[in-house]
This record gives C-alpha cells, sequence and structure tokens, in this order.
C-alpha cells in the first residue's frame, strides 16, 4: 500500500477516520478504521464540479449495521460542522461523499512544496514495500544494427527503472546481450567463406548489419542444396571453436563483437540510457550446462527421452527442458544461470525481465524452476512483456529483411527534419551548439514518447512525420509546452515567494488539481509497471495548461491574481520537467 503522501486524499481520511472512530465508540463498537484504508478507497469524481475526492461508504455498512446511505449522510453532516485545512466542504450523493477543495490552502502548501523540490522528493512507498529490483532490458544480438523496432524495449526498461527509483525502490539497471548463437555463427561463416571478406576500417557495425541480412539470404539460397550440408559443418566447426575460446573464427568473433559492443555503447549514450551490469550471453554459456548437469546429480532435474529438465506439470507448465539429449543447451538454460548471477546478492528481492509477449512460456517456466531451487525471489519477478514496433503500414521491423532504418541513420534523418522545419529560424540567434543541441532532444522526446505512450501490450506502428508534430500526443508537444512555460517565467519574471493565492476561475482550478496529482500518477505507473499512465497524464496536464493560458491573462492581471497564475505556470513547467525526466526527455528552456 503507498504512504498517505497526498495532501488532500490525506486530510480527507484523516478526518472521516476520526469521525467513523467517534461514530463506533458512541455506538459501543469495538472498531477502528485505519487511515490507509480510506485513502486507498478514494476515487475521483467523473466531473470536475462534483468534487475532487469522493469515498463509497459500502465498506463500512457491515461494521456499522446501518445502511450506506445512512453512513454517507452522517458523515457529510458531522464533517460540514467543522472547519478543515483543505476539505471546503461535502456533499452526500447516494452511498458517495464528493469532497470539495478549499484551492487557496492547496496552491498555497503545493506550490511551496513543488518550488522547494520537496513534493518530488516524498516517500511514496512504507519501507517495507521497497523492493532492491535487478532489471534487465534491452538484450540486442550482436553482430546486428539495431533499428527503431529495438527501441521499445530500451526505452520501455529505463522508465521502469526511473519509475521504480522515484517510488523508493533500489534498481539495478542490467542488459544481456547475445554475442553467441547460430545467428553469430552465420555472420562468421558469411565473413570467411568462400573466401575471407575484407574488414572494413569505419562504419563497421551498419556494414556487420548489411553482413548479416546478406548471410541470412546466403542461408536461404542453400537450404535443399548440396551445400546446405557443408554450410552445417561450416557452422558447427564455428560454434565449436566459440565453445573452446581459441582459433581464427574465435579470434574473429572477438573483433566483430568489440564492434557491435562500441556500437552499442555509442547508442545509449546518445538516448541518456545507462546499465550498472552488463551481462553476456558468451559468459552463461558454459557455466550453464555445468549447472544443470550438477542439479541433475543432486536430483533436482530428471531425465525424459534423453533430455534433462524439470516437471512443472503440477503448475500447468508442462516438462521445461533445459538440456538436449545432444547435451546442448537452451535459452531456458542460460537463463537459468543469469538469474543465479542477478540472485547472487542477497539483498535483492525481485527481477524484473522486459522482454517481447512471445516469451510468456519461457519466464514462467524459469521463475517456477528458481524457486523450486531455492531462489525466493523469482517468486516475486515479473516478466514485462510488450508488443511489437511495425512500419507505417503494419509489417514488423526486421534485421534479416532491412526493412527498418538502422538507429543511426534514423536518428540523423529525424535530427535534420527537426532543424530543417523547426530550429533554422534560429540560426543566428542561437548558437550552433544550442541547435544541435534542442535537434538532439527533440529527436529523442519524439521516438521516447511516441514508444512509451501507447500501453505496453498494445503494437505500435511508427511514423517519424506524426511523431514530430509539435501538436497531439507527442513528445515535442509537451517538450515546447515546457519552453512555453519558461519563456513566459523569463518574460514575466519568477512568482514571488510569499504569495496571495486568489483561485477565481475554473481553469486555474483545473489545472492546479491536475498538477498536484503528478506524484499518484507517478506511482500507479511504477506499480504496474506502465508508463503510459504517466505519459497520459503528461499529455492531460498540457492540454489543461494550455486552456488555462488561453482563458486567464497573466501580464495585466491584478498583482495577486497575477502572482497565483505565474505560481501556476511554474508549477506546470517544474511537474512536466520531472516527469518527462522520469521518461528519460529532456526538458529544452527554448524551442
Amino acid at each position: 500500500m503507498p504512504t498517505l503522501h497526498d495532501p488532500f486524499k490525506s486530510e480527507i481520511a484523516q478526518i472521516v477516520c476520526a469521525q467513523l472512530n467517534q461514530f463506533a465508540q458512541e455506538s459501543g463498537l469495538e472498531l477502528q478504521i485505519a487511515e490507509q484504508d480510506v485513502y486507498n478507497q478514494l476515487t475521483v469524481p467523473p466531473d470536475f464540479s462534483l468534487g475532487k475526492a469522493a469515498l463509497p461508504c459500502f465498506l463500512f455498512a457491515k461494521a456499522f449495521k446501518k445502511a450506506p446511505q445512512k453512513i454517507a449522510q452522517e458523515l457529510a453532516q458531522s464533517l460540514n460542522a467543522k472547519a478543515h485545512q483543505l476539505v471546503e466542504k461535502v456533499d452526500c450523493v447516494n452511498a458517495y461523499l464528493n469532497f470539495h477543495c478549499q484551492f487557496e490552502k492547496l496552491a498555497e502548501s503545493f506550490s511551496s512544496a513543488v518550488k522547494t523540490g520537496e513534493y518530488f522528493k516524498k516517500e511514496l512507498l512504507k519501507e517495507n514495500e521497497k523492493d532492491k529490483v535487478v532489471v534487465e532490458y534491452s538484450q540486442p544480438n550482436t553482430h546486428k544494427a539495431m533499428h527503431v523496432g529495438h527501441l521499445r524495449c530500451l526505452v520501455l526498461g529505463d522508465a521502469v527503472c526511473n519509475l521504480l527509483e522515484y517510488a523508493g525502490n533500489q534498481v539495478v539497471r542490467a542488459t544481456y546481450p547475445g554475442d553467441l548463437g547460430t545467428h553469430v555463427a552465420k555472420i562468421i561463416w558469411y565473413l570467411t567463406h568462400p573466401s575471407k571478406k575484407e574488414l572494413p576500417k569505419e562504419n563497421q557495425s551498419s556494414w556487420l548489419g548489411q553482413m548479416y541480412a546478406e548471410a541470412d539470404e546466403a542461408f536461404k539460397q542453400a537450404k535443399g542444396t548440396e551445400q546446405e550440408l557443408e554450410i552445417k559443418q561450416n557452422i558447427s566447426e564455428i560454434l565449436n571453436q566459440l565453445d573452446n575460446s581459441a582459433g581464427e573464427y574465435f579470434e574473429l568473433w572477438k573483433e566483430t563483437r568489440e564492434w557491435s559492443l562500441n556500437y552499442l555503447k555509442d547508442i545509449y549514450k546518445w538516448l541518456n540510457s545507462h546499465f550498472d551490469i552488463w551481462y553476456f550471453e558468451s559468459e552463461c554459456h558454459t557455466p550453464s550446462k555445468i549447472l544443470v548437469k550438477k542439479k541433475f546429480e543432486e536430483g533436482f532435474f530428471i531425465k525424459d527421452n534423453g533430455a534433462i529438465g524439470i516437471d512443472l506439470s503440477p503448475w500447468k507448465l508442462g516438462f521445461a527442458m533445459f538440456l538436449k539429449s545432444d547435451g546442448n543447451g537452451l535459452y531456458l538454460t542460460k537463463d537459468l544461470d543469469l538469474i543465479t548471477r542477478k540472485f547472487a546478492d542477497p539483498k535483492v528481492t525481485k527481477s524484473i525481465v522486459v522482454v517481447d509477449s512471445r516469451q510468456k512460456l519461457h519466464f514462467q517456466q524459469l521463475f517456477k524452476t528458481a524457486e523450486l531451487m531455492g531462489y525466493p525471489q523469482a517468486a516475486k519477478s515479473v516478466h514485462l512483456s510488450y508488443e511489437t514496433v511495425n512500419t507505417e503500414d503494419g509489417k514488423p521491423f526486421s534485421s534479416r529483411q532491412l526493412n527498418g532504418l538502422q538507429l543511426l541513420d534514423l536518428r540523423y534523418k529525424m535530427e535534420e527534419k527537426v532543424k530543417n522545419d523547426y530550429l533554422e529560424r534560429y540560426r543566428g540567434q542561437w548558437t550552433d551548439e544550442e541547435i544541435e543541441l534542442t535537434a538532439k532532444n527533440i529527436t529523442i522526446g519524439a521516438l521516447k514518447y511516441g514508444m512509451l505512450r501507447v500501453d505496453n501490450n498494445t503494437q505500435i506502428n511508427f511514423s517519424l512525420e506524426e511523431w514530430l508534430k509539435l501538436d497531439g500526443e507527442t513528445g515535442p508537444y509537451l517538450q515546447y509546452v515546457h519552453a512555453r512555460c519558461t519563456s513566459i517565467l523569463d518574460k514575466l519574471g519568477q512568482p514571488k515567494d510569499k504569495i496571495k493565492f486568489i483561485l477565481n476561475e475554473a481553469a486555474e482550478k483545473e489545472l492546479l488539481f491536475i498538477l498536484s496529482r503528478f506524484n499518484d500518477f507517478a506511482l500507479q505507473a511504477s506499480l504496474q509497471n506502465r508508463p503510459s499512465i504517466l505519459t497520459g497524464y503528461l499529455y492531460d496536464t498540457a492540454k489543461s495548461f494550455n486552456r488555462y493560458y488561453e482563458l486567464c491573462p497573466i501580464k495585466n492581471a491584478e498583482e495577486n491574481i497575477k502572482e497565483t497564475r505565474l505560481a501556476l505556470v511554474q508549477n506546470t513547467q517544474k511537474i512536466i520537467s520531472e516527469g518527462l525526466s522520469l521518461l528519460g526527455i529532456h526538458s529544452p528552456e527554448k524551442m
């Protein structure tokens, strides 16, 4: 359960609890209503005019042996007879209580907390609810170029980590590149057959991506021909050298692997992503088979038709195979070794693995096996699944078909478009460095927001034109609203430290209330591992701000009203900046 971090809801929980416990005492009932229970039941009415929080009274009916409508009436009458800090009045509607807010008091406390930064440091989780989590995400295969479809896993993982940390958890960011396997052996084969290809001195990652596509096509052409058997023998020899860490194929693998890793690091640096731990498939390959054989000797695993695994049918997960009858491992084998590495730190309480939805059974079997091996953390672990990213016409991106813009190409294309469409007009007013940095930040904002605004379990159709628009639900739109707030404050000045808040207009009150709910949305996004909850909130906030700015003039308003409105601009600026930061997006000062 979250902490009582929202001041308005917290006051409601406090006064309702006090009144209910007084009712219980007067009635001779041995009851103790907890503030947390009331806090958790509070919702937001569908219509802003009905109030800012609603409480259903059904949950009290059994304890008090009264109709919920009667309880609601008595509570409203008693609460309205007293003065409160943030609650202005309470309406009774059937079995519900609707709470109205004293907006000037809310503006005073909220604006102060936002201005000092204390609002963003509130404890959102209780100590016993916090985890130390290993979040594994962005598992790119080496020897391939990353395309836009690969971004979803990286961007989703980054945002989930940020949200978990914001809520109060300790996070270990881990990546697990696939630097071994048939796809790597294919490329090594293609680079050395029928003769060794000359390795490039530059643009090595793009060249490798092209080689991967050509190697895959060569495999298809050889299928069903006499050459197929010869190729399979070559592949087997390559894999054998990689297993034994020796030979000319192994040396070529090391060199080209280094190219790939440098390329990945460049991508991560550009996107402001970082990892605390890099696990590699090659590191888990041999130890994983040793681990499975050891557990088999101990009687944990069984043999079935020569294969070693575990019967998980009591949990409706079938037979999980960890070693094939020929002694070779599977992805599940290496993942078992990987999870033991993650849980080697006794302070780690769970693992989250961000992998597409096709791997559901794989991770169910993995977590259950690890739990049965004696890792209780596995029971809390999560496979955070997501759907594919497609082209505008709905076709999945593919490294084999090269139908997806490689990320470096996409980066330059988008940054050039941003400069041409939005920033060239400032050439001469801004430095070249400012233009380049702003183009980079808008491009990243467009990509990340476009990936995150869609629910994890919904497919995404990538559209460069749509995602770069300055209107609609896009990253650049939110960045523009932040820059607009900054511009207003630069022109009209920052609000004073001490303000007599006056909020007369509905647009002012609506904006303040939406802003004050930021932590609620950030917490829910964290608890559900769904950044789309936060993106939707930020978009609603931006729309509310634009309505407010259109309807509530600032420059020539009376002094106290002007200061109030400037404070709302400042609050919006800081809330959007913090929200975008949690999504991994920079907030430009000007656009």
